[in-house]
């Protein structure tokens, strides 16, 4: 019993001296998640801990929207996202081609039909000024090698009052804290006006001012 307890615990402390290592990595250099490490983004057990249901209920999708998902992967939250907006339009872009097309392989299967899938960069988005009422980012800010161009990028598509949703979590290799993302979205030009959540998982509303 005493040593399973040692060997739990010495578990944790490597996964905790794996997570710092991989972050302080991440940090000095930030990109998006390898293609290879797809199976970390969409399997049963992420499913069960990250419901793709209740992050998105913190992210305010109403039917009828346009909105745009920045770094859908292989689709973890697309295909939630997509039955929401009913007659809306769901855009999702991702630099890595393959992410593309393991989503694009996952919206058939469920037969959704409102969703664009394209590959670009989230510090040049391919769409004009003012497209969207709502655009979201669940746990991949950290990924963005220049996350101020991305969010100045997000703030010219967004209508005036749209809504940019960014998501955290402490165990991601690229969390970020809270006071970050506030002064970088306040930076950008937007106003946040929800916070939910705490420090180890939270979801920050902000709106661009009108």
């Amino acid at each position: 019993m005493i040593w399973g307890i040692w060997v739990i615990l010495a578990l944790i402390s490597l996964f905790i001296l794996l997570l710092i290592v991989a972050r302080v990595v991440r940090k000095a250099s930030p990109s998006p998640i390898p293609f290879a490490w797809v199976w970390l983004l969409d399997n049963p057990l992420r499913r069960l801990l990250f419901s793709p249901r209740r992050l998105l209920d913190a992210v305010g999708i109403r039917e009828g929207m346009k909105v745009l998902e920045i770094g859908p992967g292989p689709g973890h939250l697309t295909v939630e996202a997509a039955p929401r907006l009913g007659k809306g339009k769901l855009y999702c872009l991702d630099i890595e081609p393959r992410m593309i097309a393991r989503a694009k392989d996952k919206l058939i299967r469920n037969r959704l039909s409102n969703v664009h899938l394209i590959v670009g960069n989230a510090t040049s988005l391919p769409f004009a000024q003012e497209s969207f009422d709502l655009a979201y980012m669940i746990y991949v800010s950290g990924e963005i090698p220049n996350r101020e161009r991305a969010l100045r990028e997000l703030a010219r598509v967004l209508r005036p009052g749209g809504m940019l949703s960014i998501s955290e979590v402490l165990i991601d290799f690229d969390y970020s804290l809270k006071s970050t993302i506030l002064a970088l979205g306040r930076q950008a030009g937007f106003e946040p006006f929800e916070e939910k959540g705490n420090f180890f998982a939270y979801t920050i509303n902000f709106r661009r001012p009108a």
